[in-house]
């Protein structure tokens, strides 16, 4: 308890800095310069694959397991999904899309969109699970340090490969994934980084009330809303609210009429916090899960049609 203390203590204070040092300088691009110095993405913005795995093939299709490692960051794990032989070709042709969900592994977050079949599907791991938390509630401040961090070392790392089109991904942010997307996205651009498109998909920018919706399954009752104090106290320089009017390019948001997990006022909280050019969606249904599979069609049917 001690060290989760100071943990709080030491980011709180380090949030405070950042906030009264801030102005007239742009408070966001102080929050995610932060996150690169502390993670150390600041001296090394770049990450080493050091396991690649494949998982299983078919005649067109290859799946891999790959493991980046960061000296600051730890360990990024991204499930990925494209033609065969994808991988390693040259050509820098191919368009992809990394997927940020909810606390899905990288499979399960393919999985929950489906597949598009001119892309790579990229599945992003967060770097504990809701298993760690239970175990050992000290886990939380981590994930929310290095969450961020390590979505932009992913980031850097996809763009960089020789079969990546130039500005050919497009990052999309799931639920909770679209509430720590946005401050990753944001150390990206300051590491040069240019996306084709970002999607928000049924998210919001409200963090106690999602945070405690996709936590409920995973935490016992009497210790939720001690997770998610834990888990909204360090979460200053990652807040979307912040994060998300500095992002560039073109957006586009997808919203589910009947969701129950984000808010109405949540939802239109992340809409007017947009700039640049941005597209709405609000489709028929409740809030995207894997068993959702007509929506999920329909979430697929409109990235589709709203290509750039």
């Amino acid at each position: 308890m001690k060290k989760i203390l100071f943990e709080i203590l030491i980011i709180a204070t380090l949030g405070f800095f950042t906030y009264v040092t801030a102005e007239p300088m742009n408070r966001a691009q102080v929050a995610a310069s932060t996150i690169q110095i502390e993670l150390g993405v600041k001296t090394n913005p770049y990450a080493t694959p050091t396991v690649v795995t494949l998982l299983r093939e078919d005649p067109t299709t290859q799946v891999y397991q790959v493991k980046l490692d960061h000296e600051g960051s730890g360990r990024i794990s991204l499930l990925m999904k494209g033609p065969k032989g994808f991988l390693y070709k040259q050509t820098r042709d191919l368009h992809a899309l990394m997927i940020i969900s909810g606390f899905f592994t990288g499979e399960k977050s393919v999985n929950l969109i489906g597949d598009f079949a001119d892309k790579v599907m990229i599945g992003f791991e967060y770097p504990y699970s809701a298993t760690d938390f239970q175990n050992d509630p000290g886990t939380v401040l981590q994930f929310v340090r290095k969450t961020p961090a390590q979505i932009a070392l992913a980031i850097t790392w996809l763009t960089r490969q020789p079969w990546m089109k130039e500005k050919g991904l497009s990052v999309m942010g799931v639920s909770l994934g679209g509430v720590f997307m946005p401050s990753g996205l944001h150390v990206a651009q300051l590491m040069g980084i240019e996306l084709e498109r970002t999607v928000f998909v049924c998210t919001g920018v409200n963090l106690p009330a999602i945070l405690r919706d996709n936590l409920k399954e995973y935490i016992h009752p009497l210790l939720l809303d001690t997770i998610v104090s834990a888990l909204v106290a360090p979460t200053l320089l990652m807040d979307p609210k912040q994060h998300i009017p500095e992002l560039n390019g073109s957006k586009l948001v997808i919203q589910a009429d009947h969701d129950t997990v984000i808010p109405p006022e949540s939802q239109a909280e992340l809409w007017s916090l947009l700039n640049g050019s941005k597209q709405l969606v609000l489709l028929p249904g409740p809030h995207v899960n894997p068993d959702q599979t007509e929506l999920i069609s329909l979430i697929q049917k409109t990235v589709l049609e709203n290509q750039n």
